[in-house]
């Protein structure tokens, strides 16, 4: 089954998990969020996608996260400019075998990330297929580039400048260094990512 992590913040901040909201007598329910963004998270399998979105969502590092059987999903409430934003997180299996459903999956998304596995050099050579699923099939949508597992340094292959070489190369919108384990760039890529999906949708609207 999809590894499911559904979760309600605010501005970071844990509210409740889903189900809590809205029983009786609750002092402080939650208040539905003015927008929501489909956001996909692609890249090789074992490149740590799903535990860069559990950290988020739960504030934790899982190291025995199962791997994602075609797509998992998850969501959080964040606030950009004042206004309250969900995100809905598409986590896509990297294997081979899930590849036929993910066009469907990025339709209609207003945001990417793309990971690879800073100690592993050829998940970074795979990521031009993975660009071109994500705008042959969502369109010219704001792409940011991360790098994972930047705590195992002794292991490291890709460095930081390969990984921006890559995103200019590719017109990505930038390049993050993360670690799930110690939490190095993970709130602040989900961060930017929420803004450049309402700034773009904004002004495709606009």
């Amino acid at each position: 089954m999809p590894v499911i992590c559904e979760v309600l913040r605010i501005t970071m901040s844990i509210e409740g998990k889903l189900g809590d909201a809205g029983k009786s007598g609750e002092k402080n329910p939650v208040v539905p969020s003015q927008y929501i963004y489909k956001l996909v998270v692609a890249g090789e399998g074992g490149v740590g996608k799903t535990t860069l979105v559990i950290r988020y969502c739960e504030g934790i590092f899982k190291h025995d996260t199962r791997t994602t059987v075609g797509v998992g999903f998850a969501s959080k409430e964040v606030k950009v400019e004042g206004e309250r934003i969900k995100l809905q997180i598409w986590d896509f299996g990297g294997e081979e075998r899930f590849r036929f459903i993910l066009p469907t999956y990025c339709k209609g998304a207003n945001s990417a990330i793309l990971a690879f596995d800073t100690t592993r050099f050829q998940s970074l050579k795979n990521l031009p297929e993975w660009v071109d699923i994500i705008r042959n099939n969502a369109g010219d949508i704001p792409i940011v580039l991360v790098g994972t597992k930047v705590d195992v340094e002794e292991k490291r292959t890709v460095k930081a400048e390969d990984g921006e070489a890559f995103a200019n190369k590719n017109k990505l919108e930038c390049y993050y260094d993360v670690s799930s384990k110690t939490g190095l760039n993970v709130d602040k890529v989900f961060a930017k990512v929420a803004e450049m999906a309402f700034t773009h949708r904004h002004q495709s609207q606009g």
